[in-house]
């Protein structure tokens, strides 16, 4: 493909890439991008906050073991009156928690905290007053807005819900509400420090309405924390507790004395904590969904408390901020697609990449700043347009290899097409010249000549094509490459362009071999009809070093195997009209393709140009073992000089078999070494000093 035509295409996707920015923009806030980056930054927040509260925290819970008392004994329940209470059932006896503040307080506890709704007034409030007196500015109530019951439903706002007259003059003011802001998906991830009824319902604070502090606020302030001065919610890092490390402690244990003594050290425990007393049985219900999971609210808000003293506030990303970054993380995806050249599978992987690299960057800065930046909209940006521009590359790359095989097909063989296209940097080093290991193989037709003189040129042409195209899908079909048309005959390799497998590529050229056989006979059977006389053929195949490239010059070049494998091939096959066997092979070849059918051993011979002999053989079908075991003792009396009984051997088998023109080679040759006496250090090799 033209570079001018790659551009295009290049341009093309990235004025497609443009459209995909174009509709991010607009679609940036809808609900899927937004609970994307919702559920971006719970995971972000999970990852880089810390998972601990203070040491001097402590949750005492309203559990269901403090509900069923299924764990104190009728005796432990009689020394204690606020167990007996207690098993009365629950709402219990405000005198209960009278005596829980005043028992935490003689342990010299810093705060308590109650996230417990003491609105009516009700059995015990006057003991429970009395130690909210005695403490106070040490102890907290918990206020709400709750929305209006069966017997109000023309108030539309939550109404407030605070302590009773006689709570709210004994903590002098000190309480605060529990509500959570509760996002849109359902889960609380902020919290507010003061709110009001319309920000309860989600909407700003109209100007006449009361903002009421929320509790984990009111005990930020008395324990000399800092507020923000907004009074919205705000998201703050929270630091829930891994399993083992938060104290929390089951209300009933407190007034039971082993408990007392054994887990609290008689109360020493408590000694300087913050102790928060809330409701976590599941039977009533005060659970919430966080980027944790499921939580308490007593524990939301003990959390809330630590991170608000810690100053663990969130910073947001704006519109305009997350505008700019959609607009970089487009524009570098196009820069990222435009200009990179390393292929598809490459780019895939850099985009990839660049998605990890955004989000471990929005975890650094929410580590190191407590800021989100925004992270759904471009990493989709990112992403989409990252990804167009793999599938440019990707229908770049198809054009160019469906142009190129086009091409490259009418003038080589389709194997080299296929590796071209499929693993073009292995080719291209591989036309610099390797040495490799190969399977060389030579066919070359018997009696094409006489015909070439006989028949008219087209229809020899029409032929000649017929057989080769015969022989080139034979070769293809067993991973050959087509290296080159001599005329009448044809050269093909095995190792060459793919990576050497010995014995596959061994076994694939006799198959190959063997197959255009049977087609050659084939396509004689056909001619037979019309007249034409058969065409025979000799086959010839090694196995060894040579070297692989593309030979010629800056004007023309072929890629093709040169060295002294491919001079053998074509020395065996020219031998196989001498032996009159049609296929011949070395000895590399027979060993490495014994399990495909038997092999003859025919000769030991020495062809020009070598010095070291070479074994040949040919392969044969199971019928023929006999005449081929008569041949091999025949043949070892001939190499042990006995000529002969050789003779007499050989003249039995020329009259008909496996190889008759074999074996009456073999007969002449005894016949004349009867007469003619044997030359010192003769080994059995036979010479051949022509081609």
């Amino acid at each position: 493909m033209t570079r001018v035509s790659s551009l295009r295409l290049r341009w093309q996707s990235l004025a497609n890439a443009s459209g995909m920015l174009a509709v991010l923009l607009t679609t940036v806030f809808t609900p899927f991008v937004t609970s994307l980056n919702l559920y971006l930054q719970d995971w972000l927040l999970r990852i880089t906050t810390q998972a601990s509260l203070p040491e001097e925290f402590a949750l005492v819970t309203i559990d269901e073991r403090s509900l069923s008392l299924g764990e104190v004994s009728p005796e432990e329940v009689a020394e204690s009156r606020a167990l007996q209470l207690m098993q009365a059932g629950f709402p219990w006896s405000r005198e209960v928690y009278a005596a829980l503040t005043e028992k935490l307080m003689a342990a010299g506890a810093r705060l308590v905290i109650f996230d417990v709704l003491f609105p009516t007034s009700k059995e015990g409030d006057q003991p429970f007053a009395d130690a909210l007196k005695a403490h106070t500015g040490k102890v907290l109530l918990a206020a709400s807005f709750e929305n209006p019951d069966s017997q109000d439903r023309g108030a539309k706002a939550p109404q407030l819900v605070v302590p009773n007259d006689a709570f709210r003059e004994a903590v002098n003011g000190d309480w605060g509400i529990v509500n959570l802001p509760m996002w849109w998906d359902n889960k609380v991830r902020s919290l507010f420090t003061a709110a009001s009824a319309s920000n309860i319902m989600g909407v700003p604070t109209l100007s006449d309405e009361e903002v009421v502090a929320s509790l984990p606020a009111v005990s930020t302030r008395l324990l000399g924390g800092t507020l923000p001065e907004n009074p919205e919610h705000r998201p703050l890092r929270f630091r829930y507790s891994l399993p083992g490390t938060t104290r929390v402690v089951s209300l009933f244990e407190i007034f039971v004395s082993e408990f007392w003594k054994k887990n609290y050290d008689d109360g020493k425990f408590f000694k300087d904590r913050i102790v928060l007393v809330g409701a976590t049985a599941e039977r009533l219900h005060d659970f919430y969904l966080t980027p944790w999971g499921k939580l308490s609210g007593p524990e939301i808000n003990l959390h809330a408390l630590a991170a608000m003293l810690r100053g663990s506030w969130l910073k947001q990303a704006g519109l305009a901020s997350t505008v700019v970054a959609l607009v970089f993380a487009g524009l570098a995806a196009f820069s990222v697609t435009f200009f990179f050249r390393g292929g598809a599978k490459s780019l895939a992987a850099a985009v990839v990449g660049g998605a990890l690299v955004w989000l471990l960057l929005c975890a650094a800065v929410l580590w190191l700043f407590s800021y989100f930046l925004p992270a759904a909209a471009p990493l989709l940006t990112w992403l989409v347009c990252g990804f167009a521009g793999v599938a440019c590359d990707v229908s770049i790359e198809r054009r160019e290899r469906g142009r190129m095989r086009a091409t490259l097909e009418r003038y080589v063989s389709r194997d080299v097409v296929r590796e071209i296209a499929e693993n073009p940097d292995s080719y291209l080093q591989s036309l610099g010249g390797q040495r490799k290991e190969m399977v060389v193989l030579f066919s070359d037709l018997k009696g094409f000549t006489s015909d070439s003189e006989r028949l008219d040129p087209a229809e020899m042409v029409t032929l000649l094509n017929e057989y080769f195209r015969e022989m080139v899908e034979v070769v293809f079909a067993y991973s050959g490459t087509l290296d080159k048309f001599i005329g009448d005959a044809l050269m093909a390799t095995w190792g060459g362009l793919r990576p050497a497998n010995r014995e596959e590529d061994a076994v694939n050229a006799l198959l190959a071999a063997l197959k255009m056989k049977e087609r050659l006979a084939a396509v004689d059977e056909r001619r037979a009809t019309l007249g034409i006389t058969p065409w025979g053929s000799g086959i010839g195949i090694s196995y060894g070093p040579a070297i692989f490239g593309n030979i010629g010059s800056h004007q023309r070049m072929d890629m093709t195997v040169i060295g002294d494998t491919v001079n053998l091939a074509s020395r065996i096959e020219g031998l196989t009209r001498i032996y009159g066997c049609d296929i011949l092979v070395d000895e590399r070849i027979a060993r490495k393709a014994q399990d495909i059918c038997p092999f003859l051993e025919v000769d030991m011979v020495r062809v020009k140009g070598r010095k070291k002999p070479e074994r040949l053989f040919f392969p044969h079908r199971e019928e023929h073992l006999e005449w081929a075991e008569a041949f091999t003792a025949a043949r070892a009396q001939y190499r042990a000089g006995e000529f002969s009984l050789a003779q007499t051997a050989f003249d039995q088998l020329a009259q008909g078999g496996l190889a008759p023109k074999l074996a009456a080679l073999y007969r002449v040759r005894c016949e004349a070494f009867v007469t003619q006496p044997l030359s010192p250090g003769w080994e059995g090799i036979w010479d051949f000093l022509e081609k």
